[in-house]
């Protein structure tokens, strides 16, 4: 059951420990991700660019991805409206950076769908971490995308490419500010979830209001 939106706030600003910030390589450049800096859904020449910095462990995130997006997806970014970019913001240290890395592994074509499951078992990885046996859960996911046994499992964490893209777009984050989850940059605005930005009905205005000014019905 989804928890009521009043319930949910977003994530805090990661703490700044170099262990919970994914680093480039010795000599990688910044912008380790070429092409469009994310993963990308809908229309690459919509009219209306959405962009969300998001972490798999923040509850936060977790409610905007199954109860926001969804109705967000089929109305705006399936009619190419929008062009909705997630990017990768793991504020919650290893455990939100070793996620991504397994999701990344995974390949492109099957990036959302790990997503999905990330949030999806959202709890059990959260308590997993907590009590030091995320490997094991984050191997059962693995295993249902494609990733299926430990030696794979242990080459994809210890890819530094994988680490080297996080970077990359941890380091884009830089230039809107962001320090919490999730944060959209609409239209090339900084918005933070509060207010309009926490309900479906609300972000619609919002997309709305941005579609009349560029004249699209």
């Amino acid at each position: 059951m989804a928890l009521p939106v009043l319930a949910v706030v977003a994530c805090g600003a990661a703490t700044g420990d170099s262990s919970t910030t994914p680093k480039p390589g010795a000599g990688a450049p910044a912008a380790a991700v070429s092409g469009e800096l994310g993963h990308v859904k809908g229309d690459p020449n919509a009219p209306i660019t959405l962009i969300e910095y998001a972490s798999p462990t923040c509850p936060a995130c977790k409610y905007f991805h199954e109860e926001v997006f969804p109705a967000l997806e089929e109305k705006y970014v399936a009619t190419g409206k929008v062009k909705f970019v997630f990017r990768e913001f793991p504020i919650h240290g290893q455990a939100d950076v070793a996620a991504y890395v397994v999701a990344l592994c995974a390949g492109e074509d099957k990036y959302f769908d790990v997503l999905d499951d990330l949030f999806e078992n959202q709890e059990g990885i959260v308590q997993a971490a907590n009590v030091g046996a995320l490997g094991g859960m984050l191997k059962t996911v693995a295993k249902r995308h494609g990733i299926e046994t430990d030696e794979e499992f242990d080459a994809c964490l210890a890819n530094p490419e994988y680490r080297d893209q996080l970077a990359a777009v941890y380091q884009s984050a830089e230039q809107f500010g962001v320090n919490g989850t999730p944060t959209f940059i609409l239209d090339g605005k900084v918005r933070n979830f509060e207010g309009d930005y926490r309900t479906v009905e609300g972000f619609s205005k919002q997309i709305d209001a941005l579609l009349a000014e560029k004249g699209v019905q």
